[in-house]
């Protein structure tokens, strides 16, 4: 037994040890309307928003208690705790320069980083994150399952988050803006409340909406006009 915890414990420190790059690794390369606070160092690492994302969770399930007893919360946290561990050493491809052709072949490229990384990890623990990354990776409007809309909505509303507080010029960026929204945090906040509707959790329905609405007018307020109208389907 204690020869078995030491071997899987052997395993999680080195593991550990290469997610530790994540520090060093950041987002955003190259969006331009980031650029002036990454030049003096305002940048967000890899595992910085993890912790956010995790963070934002952690709030929005105090804060959303029809929408909190739907799920579970452990597996939520877990997701995103790990959602962009691919990029700890390759680093992420923004979708600014996804918009342009660039990243087709990203995610199997992370998913391989994870099988390199995640080689002396107990097999029960790689197989659940290897899980939890090829269901975080599939076409959003094949996703019905409540954790993984809900963590994948929470990384775009995250993204968006730190892009409206760090961002410069964003007024002038609006169209680019708007085109990596209907990319990313349109598909998904629209599948989330699709399945919630369906299933007819109306309070929890009605909680996504509120945090729409704050989240438009954040962005308003910040200077960016999200145009799309969540109540056309």
């Amino acid at each position: 037994m204690k020869n078995n915890i030491n071997k899987s414990l052997d395993g999680i420190y080195q593991f550990m040890s290469h997610s530790y790059n994540g520090n060093w690794q950041y987002r955003w390369y190259k969006t331009p309307y980031l650029e002036t606070n990454i030049k003096v160092s305002k940048n967000e690492s890899i595992l910085g928003h993890q912790w956010a994302c995790m963070g934002f969770w952690f709030y929005l399930k105090h804060i959303c208690p029809a929408l909190s007893a739907l799920v579970d919360t452990a597996e939520i946290y877990e997701r995103l705790l790990g959602h962009d561990l691919g990029e700890t050493f390759i680093g992420d491809i923004p979708l600014f320069l996804q918009l342009s052709g660039k990243g087709t072949n990203k995610h199997s490229l992370e998913r391989k980083e994870i099988q390199k990384m995640g080689k002396k990890i107990p097999k029960k623990i790689f197989k659940i994150m290897i899980k939890y990354f090829d269901e975080f990776e599939n076409p959003v409007g094949n996703i019905t399952k409540l954790e993984i809309l809900i963590a994948k909505f929470i990384d775009t509303m995250q993204g968006n988050h730190f892009a409206f507080v760090f961002g410069n010029d964003l007024p002038k960026h609006e169209a680019t803006i708007n085109k990596i929204v209907n990319r990313s945090f349109i598909p998904v906040t629209k599948r989330l409340l699709k399945v919630l509707k369906q299933r007819g959790h109306k309070k929890a329905y009605k909680e996504v909406i509120n945090i729409i609405i704050h989240h438009l007018e954040f962005a308003k307020k910040a200077g960016v006009k999200m145009d799309f109208d969540f109540y056309s389907k």
